[in-house]
């Protein structure tokens, strides 16, 4: 017996998948090529394509078929450099048309890996190191994510202000025939008593504008008659002048080289919290999964490694340049942010890392690094929080600024089953609707959070 072909997708459907990816489309367009005319021949084309082939694939293949599409036409894989949308996600633009295109993929499309990897022909190694090749390393060859950061708000701030695609104005209605004039009653006014009625109106208005212009008249008579002057300059120049008590003096000067004046003052006190903290998400990635190749050291060789406050020191590079300043701040206050109980775990999993050889600590490095980036972005959040960090990713990755301290305490007082619901609100809100969710999550209260977030996903 032959197999039944599968049922072909109403036209319905094709639609409303194509409406639900043209803002991200579009975006992914513009920066890939630089100018509206081709990024929309390269968008209708995809478009036409898809709609005629959908009915070959399962729904869930859509999404990788259709950007798969999308970056086979010929106009993507070229940039315009004096197109009208030049401008736009500079830094990403600057990136070589495969590299710019694998970061599109993940930031603006947001496909997974694999799906990601796919449209590009790609297995996901290899789309992971285009992604990496992608990325500037700093001065320890470690990837800069300060830089991944910017490009991620970066395109989730120019997909909110994109505007939304411009439709066909409506056919204008057809004239109908005017109607005829009927013939006034009796009861209807004559045009003299309409022109009766309006009479007062105008005079009141003449009325009005009789006592502005007497106005502006007596006003110009005061400022242009000798004593009118003087009596404005009198009135203008009687000032009140009292003098000012003596100047006490200053209790004190700054001093550059005092120490209590100094803003990192904190992060010098504590070299080896410091050295910690710049190595928090490898550490905290460590804890969570309990690599037993990473916990392999026995805990007296560990004590015997663990790290003086001036060997700690010494690890760190000079703080000389404001780069090397400010990433101090930032990992001070990631390590800040954790519990004392997650601190002192981290500290005992660095005294055992420490006590490794460098080739176990490399292999634990690489291990770290083939994971993906949102997963690596998570564990600057700690152990605890780091580990359900990419079910839930979804829905505040892209938090505003004043709402980012709310959002990391909401989800450290999060319940197991909290958590497991937010992952599933992650995976079931669209794109434009969790900013709001985020806001109105934020606002129940911490007792009614829970019953709120059920009822919520059972909408």
């Amino acid at each position: 017996m032959n197999r039944s072909p599968s049922p072909t997708p109403q036209p319905a459907a094709i639609a409303a998948f194509l409406r639900g990816v043209d803002r991200r489309g579009r975006l992914l367009a513009l920066v890939q090529t630089g100018d509206s005319g081709a990024a929309q021949t390269a968008l209708t084309v995809a478009s036409k394509v898809f709609a005629a082939d959908a009915g070959q694939w399962p729904i869930a293949q859509w999404p990788m078929q259709y950007w798969r599409l999308l970056l086979s036409v010929p106009a993507m894989g070229q940039r315009n450099a004096g197109g009208d949308h030049g401008d736009l996600l500079p830094q990403i633009a600057r990136l070589a048309p495969p590299q710019r295109a694998a970061v599109l993929l993940h930031l603006v499309a947001g496909l997974e890996d694999g799906d990601a990897a796919a449209a590009l022909g790609l297995d996901v190694d290899g789309y992971q190191q285009r992604i990496r090749s992608a990325l500037p390393h700093d001065a320890a060859g470690v990837l800069d994510l300060a830089v991944w950061r910017g490009w991620r708000d970066g395109a989730q701030h120019a997909l909110e202000q994109l505007p939304e695609a411009t439709e066909a104005p409506p056919a204008p209605a057809r004239p109908s025939a005017a109607p005829r004039p009927s013939k006034p009653s009796p009861s209807q006014s004559s045009i003299a008593d309409v022109a009766a009625v309006e009479v007062p109106h105008r005079s009141l208005r003449w009325l009005w504008l009789l006592l502005v212009v007497l106005g502006v008249m007596l006003a110009a008579s005061l400022l242009l008659h000798p004593r009118g002057r003087a009596m404005l300059d009198v009135w203008r120049g009687h000032i009140h002048a009292e003098a000012l008590p003596a100047a006490a003096a200053p209790k004190a000067r700054f001093d550059p080289k005092d120490p209590a004046l100094d803003p990192d003052r904190a992060l010098h006190a504590d070299p080896a919290d410091l050295a910690l903290a710049h190595r928090l998400p490898l550490l905290s990635w460590l804890a969570a999964t309990g690599d037993a190749s990473a916990l392999e050291a026995t805990t007296a060789s560990a004590a015997d490694s663990t790290p003086t406050p001036a060997q700690a020191t010494a690890r760190l590079p000079p703080l000389a340049s404001p780069a090397q300043r400010s990433s101090d701040r930032d990992a001070w206050a990631e390590w800040q942010g954790l519990t004392d109980i997650e601190r002192n775990t981290l500290r005992e999993v660095a005294a055992r890392v420490d006590a490794m050889t460098d080739a176990q600590r490399k292999a634990l490095r690489m291990r770290y690094d083939s994971q993906a980036y949102d997963a690596q972005l998570g564990w600057h959040l700690g152990p605890t929080l780091g580990r359900d960090w990419p079910r839930v990713a979804p829905l505040f990755a892209f938090a505003e600024g004043d709402e980012r301290s709310a959002v990391l305490a909401l989800l450290r007082e999060a319940t197991p089953e909290e958590i497991d619901t937010l992952a599933r609100l992650a995976q079931t809100t669209p794109p434009e609707a969790r900013a709001q969710l985020r806001r109105d999550l934020l606002a129940q209260p911490r007792d009614q959070r829970a019953a709120w977030l059920q009822a919520r996903l059972n909408r």
